[in-house]
């Protein structure tokens, strides 16, 4: 199983919520620079989850954009809008009943949260835009722990200024 995540793209400060911030225009060319950057990419069978706030769709959006995917493969959830422990988080991820490559778009502090708990320590910050890609040999989410999942990859924006 593999596990894709991603934290959304620079968004716009002076929104009227913090729910409809959308991607700034340097946001979508961070999107593309990353996209670029990527050793794995979204396969046309790859699940694609996001939070319903719109920078969290948008970022979505231009990866699927980017690698030639149907906008409607990217599916909406309210629980990435909010906080979850990295604990709830894989009972989450166990409940979508997926055998497809995983590819999560949120936020932080959850997803930075996440990638720590996943890598042990080793990564404890997810930038705006960055991707972590993970896999494991284990049959389901819940049972994953730093023991038994691999680190593909981390790409931060940092990285490519």
């Amino acid at each position: 199983m593999k596990l894709f995540l991603v934290r959304h793209s620079k968004a716009e400060d002076d929104a009227n919520s913090d729910f409809e911030r959308k991607l700034t225009s340097e946001g979508k060319k961070l999107v593309k620079k990353v996209a670029e950057n990527l050793k794995y990419s979204p396969a046309t069978n790859s699940t694609l989850i996001s939070s319903p706030a719109f920078r969290a769709i948008e970022t979505a959006r231009e990866f699927s954009v980017y690698f030639d995917l149907k906008e409607e493969l990217i599916k909406e959830d309210e629980f990435l809008y909010r906080h979850h422990s990295p604990e709830r988080f894989l009972m989450w991820l166990d409940s979508l009943d997926n055998n497809n490559d995983l590819w999560i778009f949120g936020h932080n502090p959850m997803l930075s949260e996440i990638v720590s708990f996943l890598t042990d320590g080793q990564i404890y910050s997810m930038p705006k835009c960055a991707v972590a890609g993970f896999e494991t040999d284990m049959n389901n989410w819940f049972d994953v722990d730093p023991e038994n999942i691999k680190l593909l990859f981390f790409k931060s924006p940092k990285n490519y200024k």
